[in-house]
């Protein structure tokens, strides 16, 4: 019997207690309290209201009106010493330190107002039986209902409140033994357990909110801690910067001063040199050249490190790019016994120009300076990448590089094994202007190499997107005028720009141009219509036409196959040829929808000159067409 008594003991104090699992300090009971006041206003109205029904109600019945006038009495100083505490509680800015004694406080106003409605209920069901007595158990419940919530913020206040004032109406209407007093005693039990188990859940619920509330705020405080450090470290780095710049700009003045003074004197001494002092000389002025070399190369580094170099971006074509570069390194090359091979495309980027030569000049350097296979073949070349994008690549055919050098071969000053055995050539810095030229140019740079097979420098670019449009724009002065088509061309290209250039070079030759962005079936029926109209049909498409939309490739099979008959096809794409030959063989092994024949291919960007030729090529082949070689003139 003690040991059940002990168990619940521990099972009320356990429920009437703070959560265990939670943090719960003088300050957040201090905030519990202040959110669970704000309803107390509900409550002291919901008593007062409760205070005048009952009187009301009980003043002619036959009660003594002393006692209900001194049971009102007790009700209003409750509610009055209440009042003050609210008040006092709100004003007090010590709160959180006196929490203990307002807690004290707050317990004992809450059984004041469960004895006086307590009391309540015996003084007036004993007595009346009947609808009376229903009226005294529903205003009792009533006033519970809207008390609970504010009493709940402290669980043993909230279950002496609840016990003191639904407990005595409880019992006293059960011993009555009738059936109606037995169902309100099973209620009132009822609605007592749904009282305080709720009151728990709401204590629980506020509780969290509380500390959670808490916890955001100190995470804000420690944000706003974080974002001032960090803006002043910021800023610190942005001043030491600047002083490093400083520096490695009078740095670059005051150590080219004496390696120009240098220059001068060697050369003196060279004018004036004899047989005994000349491989002195020769060594000085190498040691001399070397010196002015690293500072170049260390004073480079420094300004891409802390961003002061000043770009140019414009437009440039990579024939134009590359051919420069072959003017001047194939003469370099063929002086090792080397070949150097270029492979341009016609395309264009937008980037700054002295800074993209200058990366790929190192890089050729490297590959040459690297090389030592008598007659091998260094190659600078360019290839497409999607519709969007090129690379530009220097292959050599050097010692090559393992995977612990490649990680590292972009750091400053580190130099692999092959640089190692070449003591006095190079200070690791090259591969390192590289990096910093691409991060300031937003290239990404990447290598591949395999040991003793060589190693592949790529730059990866933007393409300019509106190249063509400006090539088919563009007519230079003194050219011959393009061919005239009198036919149909059904033309699919899905960018906008391009298509309505394609559009107005196409119209301006005569032809019927039947325009869509991508392949449907309102497209195959203007082309029929087209078709039908001038005799001969011709397929001028891009090969990549969007995502979820069909190749111009497919387009070109599709299109066959709506017609019944072959389409001369002109693919003016960005695509590599070898790409489009290896899909067309494959999707004709696969049973596809392809053209009868392999496609005309045309890399964007083309010229008029060339566009018409393509297209006179192809219409060519399907028999007679009204095509005019160039324009006679009245």
């Amino acid at each position: 019997m003690s040991s059940s008594r002990r168990s619940i003991f521990r099972f009320l104090r356990r429920f009437l207690s703070l959560p265990a699992s939670r943090s719960i300090t003088a300050h957040t009971l201090a905030k519990l309290f202040l959110t669970s006041l704000r309803l107390y206003p509900v409550a002291i109205a919901a008593q007062f209201i409760g205070m005048a029904s009952m009187t009301a109600a009980f003043w002619t019945s036959g009660v003594s009106r002393i006692a209900l006038v001194v049971w009102g009495v007790f009700g209003l100083v409750e509610l009055w010493f209440s009042l003050v505490f609210v008040r006092s509680f709100w004003r007090d800015t010590r709160r959180a330190e006196r929490i203990r004694l307002w807690i004290r406080r707050w317990t004992i106003l809450a059984s004041c107002a469960g004895i006086i409605w307590g009391t309540a209920g015996v003084m007036l069901v004993i007595p009346h039986p009947g609808l009376l007595q229903v009226l005294v158990v529903a205003i009792i419940v009533a006033v519970t209902f809207a008390s609970w919530p504010v009493y709940s913020c402290w669980m043993p206040s909230l279950a002496a409140f609840s016990l003191l004032s639904l407990a005595p109406v409880t019992i006293t209407v059960a011993v009555q033994y009738g059936v109606s007093q037995t169902m309100m005693a099973l209620i009132g039990i009822i609605l007592l357990g749904f009282v305080l188990y709720s009151g728990r859940r709401l204590n629980e619920i506020l509780l969290s909110t509380i500390l959670s509330d808490d916890q955001n705020q100190r995470l804000v405080q420690r944000l706003k801690v974080e974002v001032t450090r960090t803006e002043n470290a910021r800023r610190a780095t942005e001043l030491e910067s600047a002083r490093r710049a400083q520096f490695f700009a009078a740095a670059n003045h005051d150590i080219r001063q004496p390696l120009q003074a240098m220059g001068i004197f060697l050369d003196i001494l060279k004018r004036r040199a004899t047989p005994q002092t000349a491989p002195v000389i020769e060594q000085i002025s190498q040691t001399s050249k070397t010196i002015s070399t690293l500072v170049e190369q260390v004073l480079e580094v420094s300004r891409m490190e802390f961003g002061r170099l000043e770009l140019h971006p414009e437009v440039i074509t990579i024939p134009e790019l590359f051919s420069g570069l072959a003017r001047d390194f194939v003469p370099l090359a063929r002086k090792k016994g080397l070949e150097l091979r270029i492979q341009p495309i016609p395309a264009a980027v937008m980037t700054d120009r002295l800074m993209i030569r200058r990366a790929l000049q190192n890089l050729i350097s490297n590959a040459i300076h690297y090389t030592d296979r008598p007659g091998a073949e260094i190659v600078l070349a360019a290839r497409r990448v999607g519709n969007h994008k090129v690379t530009l690549g220097v292959y050599d055919a050097g010692p090559g590089l393992t995977g612990e050098e490649r990680g590292k071969i972009f750091d400053t000053f580190y130099r692999g094994k092959a640089g190692k055995r070449q003591p006095g050539e190079g200070f690791g810095l090259g591969l390192s202007i590289v990096k910093g030229i691409c991060r300031q140019l937003g290239i990404q740079l990447t290598v591949g190499s395999r040991p003793g097979r060589g190693s592949v420098f790529r730059l990866v670019l933007d393409l300019v997107e509106t190249e063509q449009v400006q090539v088919l724009e563009s007519k230079p002065e003194g050219d011959a005028p393009v061919d005239r088509f009198e036919g149909a061309i059904a033309l699919l290209e899905d960018n906008p720009f391009v298509g309505e250039a394609l559009s107005a070079t196409l119209t301006s030759w005569g032809a019927t141009v039947v325009k869509a962005e991508a392949w449907s079936e309102e497209f195959l029926e203007r082309a029929r219509e087209a078709r039908a109209e001038k005799g001969r049909l011709v397929l001028l498409s891009d090969f990549n036409l969007g995502d979820g939309e069909l190749t111009g490739l497919a387009a070109a099979g599709r299109l066959e196959a709506g017609l019944g008959d072959r389409v001369p096809t002109v693919l003016l794409t960005a695509v590599a040829t070898d790409l489009i030959e290896a899909e067309w063989r494959r999707m004709k092994e696969a049973g596809e929808s392809v053209p009868a024949e392999m496609p005309v291919i045309l890399q964007k960007p083309a010229s008029d000159k060339a566009l018409s030729a393509a297209i006179a090529g192809v219409a060519s082949r399907s028999g007679p067409v009204s095509m005019l070689q160039g324009r006679t003139e009245g």
